[in-house]
């Protein structure tokens, strides 16, 4: 099955290879691919600087053999910005590619360069990431709802006690209140959670 990303013409590629025959014929794949290459560096110290400095779509490296000291560099590329990175080796070996995907690699891509394939590699690498980053919003999002829950559950609790009321009417109280000023529950139940917090203080002082 052919998996399409339609990525438009000119998107823009940081190119790292040691080797600078390696990386000339690299960058003419590129190119030849419709891609653009914004910069060809050969210094794993570089990466990071050429990153923020050309702010590419993705990243390609091509490599004989990913070493520590570069899969380092790949774990901090990803602390730093959320890109496709797409790692061409030499090494085929199963550990080689745990680690690299463990760094952040999204696409590893055992050397046999060809056009076809260099579009491809790209291809997956974005599809890896998208993939992530999806799965990393739907965590970061289930994460957000835990603590909103855990916000409006003991606002909820404080207005029980400070009015003496039953569940549902302090939760009401809370969805009117956020109603009236057009902002989120959680927000509301931030507000009295402060407050609340705010006069315990003051009493214990």
């Amino acid at each position: 099955m052919h998996v399409s990303l339609n990525m438009p013409s000119g998107t823009r590629l940081l190119l790292f290879d040691e080797k600078s025959k390696r990386r000339s014929l690299f960058e003419t794949f590129l190119c030849e691919s419709g891609f653009e290459v914004a910069a060809g560096i050969g210094a794993i110290a570089k990466l990071g600087y050429a990153v923020r400095q050309h702010e590419p779509d993705a990243i390609v490296i091509s490599t004989d053999k990913p070493t520590k000291r570069l899969l380092t560099q790949i774990d901090d590329l990803k602390r730093m910005v959320r890109l496709p990175i797409v790692l061409f080796s030499e090494d085929d070996a199963p550990e080689t590619m745990q680690r690299a995907i463990a760094a952040g690699v999204n696409a590893f891509i055992v050397l046999g360069l060809s056009g076809r394939r260099v579009r491809t590699a790209l291809d997956l690498a974005f599809i890896n990431f998208r993939q992530a980053e999806r799965r990393r919003d739907k965590a970061a999002a289930a994460e957000a709802a835990l603590r909103d829950r855990a916000l409006i559950e003991r606002a909820r609790d404080i207005l029980m006690k400070q009015r003496q009321i039953d569940e549902n009417t302090a939760y009401a109280l809370l969805r009117d209140r956020a109603v009236q000023q057009g902002v989120r529950i959680a927000d509301v139940a931030r507000v009295i959670i402060d407050a609340s917090d705010m006069l315990t203080e003051a009493s214990d002082g």
